[in-house]
């Protein structure tokens, strides 16, 4: 007696095989036939009673099927789609249209309960070709597969598989769109919103699959026990193209990865099952981007030996020829930029449809274990592009290339991990021209939950694919590629108890990046500052993190013309799926433009969308503007040693000084006064305001208040407290700045009147090359120094016109806690003599030539005398001594001076820092009574 034909794991054996044509015609017209299934399962055709599905059997047009607790079938159509349906399963087949000839039609299912896996075939590859619908939202499956579950309460589980993207769209009409294997988005229910994709935990992967797998035992199905000789004879060798074995190769020769149904050997009369789940290999190799395809396992023949096996009635069966490799195929969403006919001088500036392009779908396919053989293709809104991508940095082309702009050379990069990559592309028949593609997997969500710990990343910025600046964000024409240059990385601190994307709280993660480049001395030095800070809010539309932020700086190319103002606005890239960060389960890449966004509403933490275009600005003096663009990818590295270790809320006061150069007038002015700096570890935030008071004629400006940052109130992108000694601030837009005590507007808006930046000395040091011979850069541990500079706008209360603009280049300022005043008691009595040495730097103005220059400090101080005597050497040629007697207000104290060699004279304002005054710190002016214009103002710094 033949014994019965097991139930392939995770393929079962049966398939349900649905006829298509041009068209489907009455509820009770047959479209196909049945073959075995496993027990407790059931059709029930429209308008009849429910019926066991057994081998052979007709399939009516809009039958219902079901299963029980036991029950278990696969449905394969003639598109070379398959359908496993699960235990407890309730669903239909509400259209099946198919045309063989052109591989167009419709293929339309409904399910109430239980669980589902689809793979995809020819139909899948047309757009809006295949769908399941359910009482909360229906799925809509592009070239690939996946697993639904549904449960009683009509909670839906969706989980993409493999392929170019699933859309999952509920009822209310909120949607999202899964492009990476092995994530999943729930609806809870009717009316709900589909949540944001999130990796699905392997436990829960494997309990759907098994439910899907057969069971040892299972008998085939019906009461009549389906041996080989049924199955041939019930005709569905001959429904599929007459050849069942060879329809099934022609499948998996069309989609490797489905899963397989029996095969038929007629020699032998065996059927050949295949135990293991070809789809959940899929799913692994989906996951895990690498895998090995495995060749089908050999059955059992009719009597019961395994086949391969001894066989003295019939000779060893064969089996089947083993399915061609499986590709590897990662799904990924980006952008496409060009410079549209623009040349590489102003970068990306196009920001318009045809130049700045987001797309979904894109794909990298390689064989299993072979990375290196990748090829990236994306179907954007311009066309198809297709070139190698592998592992690393490499260079590709023109060979492999394939765009609507012909063949192409380019260089490429791609993370560790597969879930980010960026090309920077030459067209080969428009050499001028750059190209800039991106694109990436979204970071898993588990990462953005807030850990109870603070965290510090840092980010190396790559150069724009244009511009090709080694200073971020800055073009070489206005001093992007200087040498000398200090660029740091950019940090994002993220706090203890907010998730990293979560700006609806004071505190949130925030970001920052400085560069400094000064090249030459003297009347030939060139220099730029760039500062970005920025805030990682959360999108409005679906809740994914982006950095939003603002560039502030400035450049003077030439010592002889007034400094250009370097303005834009810096956020992360969004995508086409909505996501602008990459990774797993930490960040792998993203790319930063100068797109504006803005909050729903000030400090609400909401990013609205889409981004706005805009450009980068290059301002003059007078008003004329230069507009550029940028698309820079940043990858992780390391953080340097110490950075983010260290972080207090506190006050640091000190001074600063500097020259202003304003329309008002032909000559820059100095500027100088007290600082106070306050930061607040717990939200990352930093204000600071100078008190500034004009040194020489400054065109009727006498007094100016510089105001930066804010603890409280709408942060807007414009601070970031990394650390004690990383960290910068731009304008307020909470505290107005003022010129003479009266705050300054331009159309009205207090908050456009600045333009200013505040950058700490360590996240970007000033190179060694501008000190004297015998000088360095004072290593202090209680005082700290940096720079200030941008521009105060005198506008008016009714338009955007411009009365005055004063503008700082690269000024400095100097700061700390200052000594208590029990030790300066303890030093006095002692009547104690402290000796320091450091360093001094300031910004000159000499004859018309603006520049910067450093020199050496040396100082002695008698705290019981109060006998003082400070120097400043070689100060662009100059030796400025003061000396006296400088009682002390609190920790600081004043004096003036002279440079008797040069007829200059100017003062010294400092404090004494750190316990015990083991630091001291202050501002300095220098300037000319007689003879050639010159004014100079900075700051100086020394320890004992």
């Amino acid at each position: 007696m033949p014994r019965p034909v097991p139930f392939a794991r995770g393929a079962a054996i049966a398939a349900v095989l649905l006829l298509g044509g041009a068209s489907l015609g009455s509820a009770q017209d047959k479209v196909g036939v049945k073959s075995a299934v496993n027990p407790a399962a059931t059709g029930t055709p429209p308008g009849g009673a429910s019926r066991p599905l057994v081998i052979g059997q007709d399939v009516i047009f809009n039958e219902r099927i079901a299963t029980t607790d036991a029950g278990q079938t696969q449905l394969l159509f003639l598109d070379e789609s398959a359908l496993s349906i699960g235990p407890n399963s309730d669903m239909a087949i509400d259209q099946f249209v198919y045309d063989p000839k052109s591989g167009g039609g419709k293929l339309a299912m409904s399910a109430t309960k239980g669980v589902l896996r689809f793979v995809g075939g020819k139909l899948s590859k047309q757009d809006d070709a295949v769908s399941l619908r359910t009482s909360s939202a229906t799925l809509a499956i592009r070239g690939g597969a996946f697993l639904a579950s549904i449960d009683g309460r009509g909670q839906l589980r969706a989980i993409f598989i493999y392929g170019r993207g699933l859309t999952i769209t509920g009822t209310n009409g909120a949607s999202q769109t899964v492009t990476r294997a092995g994530y999943a988005v729930t609806v809870a229910g009717a009316g709900a919103s589909p949540s944001a994709p999130a990796p699905v935990p392997i436990a829960e992967l494997n309990q759907l699959l098994s439910q899907l797998d057969g069971r040892a035992g299972g008998t085939g199905g019906a009461s009549i026990i389906p041996t080989e000789q049924t199955v041939v004879s019930s005709g569905v060798p001959q429904t599929i193209s007459g050849n069942f074995s060879a329809s099934v190769q022609q499948a998996l020769a069309q989609n490797p990865t489905a899963v397989q149904p029996p095969t038929i050997n007629p020699a032998t009369t065996q059927t050949n099952t295949t135990p293991q789940s070809t789809t959940a290999l899929a799913v692994d190799c989906a996951i895990q981007a690498s895998c090995t395809a495995q060749s089908p396992q050999v059955g059992v023949t009719a009597t019961g030996q395994p086949v391969g096996g001894t066989n003295t009635t019939a000779p060893p069966s064969p089996g089947p020829p083993a399915p061609p490799p499986s590709m590897v195929t990662l799904t990924y969403a980006g952008r496409l930029k060009n410079t549209n006919g623009n040349g590489t001088g102003r970068g990306f500036v196009d920001q318009s449809g045809n130049a700045d392009i987001p797309y979904s779908g894109a794909t990298l396919s390689f064989p299993p274990g072979q990375p290196q053989s990748g090829i990236l293709t994306a179907s954007t809104a311009a066309g198809t592009i297709s070139f190698p991508l592998v592992p690393g940095n490499s260079s590709f082309g023109p060979q492999g290339t394939v765009s609507p702009f012909g063949s192409f050379t380019g260089t490429s990069f791609l993370s560790p991990d597969n879930t980010f990559f960026y090309a920077s592309v030459t067209p080969t028949n428009a050499p001028a021209e750059r190209r800039f593609i991106f694109g990436g997997m979204p970071v898993n969500s588990g990462f953005y939950a807030p850990t109870g710990q603070t965290r510090t990343f840092a980010f190396n910025v790559q150069p724009d694919a244009a511009l090709q600046s080694s200073i971020p964000f800055v073009r070489n024409q206005a001093g992007g590629s200087l040498p000398n240059a200090a660029a740091s990385p950019l940090y994002i601190v993220s706090p203890a108890s907010t998730g990293f994307g979560d700006a609806t709280t004071p505190a949130a993660a925030r970001a920052l990046q400085g560069s400094l480049a000064i090249n030459g001395q003297g009347a030939n030095q060139q220099s730029v500052v760039a500062v970005t800070t920025g805030t990682v809010a959360a999108q409005q539309s679906n809740g994914q993190p982006i950095l939003t932020g603002n560039l502030r700086g400035s450049s003077q190319l030439s010592a002889f013309s007034p400094p250009v103002r370097l303005t834009s606005r810096v956020s992360s890239t969004v995508d086409g799926a909505g996501n602008s960060f990459y990774g797993s389960n930490a960040i792998s890449g993203f790319v930063l433009d100068q797109t504006a966004y803005n909050e729903t509403a000030p400090g609400s933490g909401l990013v609205t969308g889409p981004g706005t275009p805009a450009t980068a600005t290059e301002t003059q003096l007078t008003g004329g503007t230069t507009n550029y663009g940028f698309a820079q990818p940043a990858l992780p590295t390391g953080v340097p040693a110490g950075v983010g270790a260290n972080r207090t809320t506190q006050t640091l006061t000190g001074n600063f000084g500097g020259l202003m150069t304003t329309t008002a007038q032909r000559q820059p002015y100095i500027l100088t006064g007290p600082i106070r700096i306050d930061t607040d570890a717990s939200t990352n935030r930093i204000q600071a305001t100078l008190n500034g008071t004009a040194q020489t004629p400054s065109a009727g400006y006498n007094t100016l208040a510089l105001q930066y940052g804010g603890l409280s109130g709408d942060a807007a992108g414009r601070q970031a407290f990394i650390d004690d000694r990383n960290f910068a601030v731009q304008e307020s837009v909470t505290n107005p700045q003022q010129a003479n005590g009266q705050t300054l507007v331009v159309n009205g808006d207090p908050s456009q009147a600045g333009r200013l930046y505040l950058l700490n000395s360590n996240v970007a040091p000033p190179p060694a090359s501008l000190l004297p011979t015998g000088a360095s850069y004072c290593q202090c541990q209680f005082l700290q120094w940096g720079y200030w500079g941008g521009d105060l706008l005198t506008g008016t209360a009714t338009d955007n016109t411009l009365q005055r603009v004063d503008r700082g280049h690269v000024n400095f300022w100097a700061a700390g806690v200052p000594t208590p005043l029990t030790d300066l008691a303890t030093l006095q009595g002692q009547g104690a003599v402290g000796n320091y040495a450091g360093h001094a730097i300031g910004a000159v103005s000499n004859n018309g030539a603006n520049y910067l220059a450093a020199g050496g400090f040396n100082g002695s101080y008698n705290f019981g005398t109060h006998a003082a005597n400070f120097t400043i050497s070689n100060f662009d040629g100059n030796t400025f001594t003061a000396a006296g007697t400088a009682p002390l207000s609190g920790a600081n104290y004043t004096l003036n001076g002279s440079a008797p060699r040069t007829g200059m004279t100017g003062t010294i304002n400092g404090s004494f820092y750190g316990p015990m005054a083991a630091e001291t710190g202050g501002n300095f002016t220098l300037q000319s009574s007689l003879g050639l214009p010159y004014a100079a103002s900075g700051i100086f710094a020394g320890k004992r």
